[in-house]
């Protein structure tokens, strides 16, 4: 099933135990306001807080030419313009290796290193809603109901249910991204795992 953004709206809404519900994006009426406003930080914020396999990316660093100016590190690369968080920098091997992200004088954000040439594995922005997966959709409802809450319904209280709603579900999605791609003895090793934690 393909998502979109007027439904994931109405998830917030729901999640705020309202029944109205937004038809369209544009609509001009002050949920649907509220909800525009809040949408892309949201969706931003809940692709940072966890390594969702649909916008996970690899990427060649490219150099700058730059020495770093921390000079614990030896060289320095571009930020990749659709990068939203750096999980690792891998050598050629496939290594994870130690690296850092700074800001040149111009603004510009560098990832710093100390091999060369160097990949990097991050969360990369999606904003076509129909790539969002199940849980990346219900994570990002409940998290834009917990940041529409006060200007919607005026209550800390659905404020503070909604915020506790994203963490659980962030957790089970961790869950739920662990075991995609492994094997039934993985499968049952990570559930004992998560079971004793």
């Amino acid at each position: 099933m393909s998502y979109s953004r007027a439904f994931i709206y109405n998830i917030a809404l729901n999640c705020l135990g309202l029944s109205a519900t937004v038809q369209n994006v544009n609509q001009t009426d002050a949920a649907a306001t509220v909800l525009n406003n809040f949408y892309e930080m949201a969706r931003n914020q809940v692709l940072k807080d966890f390594d969702w396999n649909f916008a996970n990316a690899y990427r060649e660093l490219a150099s700058t030419g730059n020495t770093p100016e921390n000079p614990k590190y030896l060289y320095e690369f571009d930020y990749p313009n659709d990068c939203i968080q750096a999980r690792e920098v891998l050598d050629s091997m496939g290594n994870s290796v130690k690296f850092s992200i700074a800001s040149t004088l111009s603004g510009q954000q560098v990832i710093c290193a100390n091999i060369l040439p160097a990949k990097l594995r991050y969360t990369r922005i999606v904003t076509k809603e129909a790539f969002f997966s199940v849980d990346f959709i219900l994570a990002l409802g409940t998290y834009l109901a917990g940041l529409c809450a006060l200007a919607i319904t005026g209550s800390q209280e659905k404020e503070k249910l909604n915020f506790q709603k994203y963490q659980f579900m962030l957790n089970k999605a961790k869950y739920l991204n662990a075991s995609e791609g492994v094997s039934i003895t993985e499968k049952e090793l990570l559930s004992t795992w998560i079971d004793e934690r």
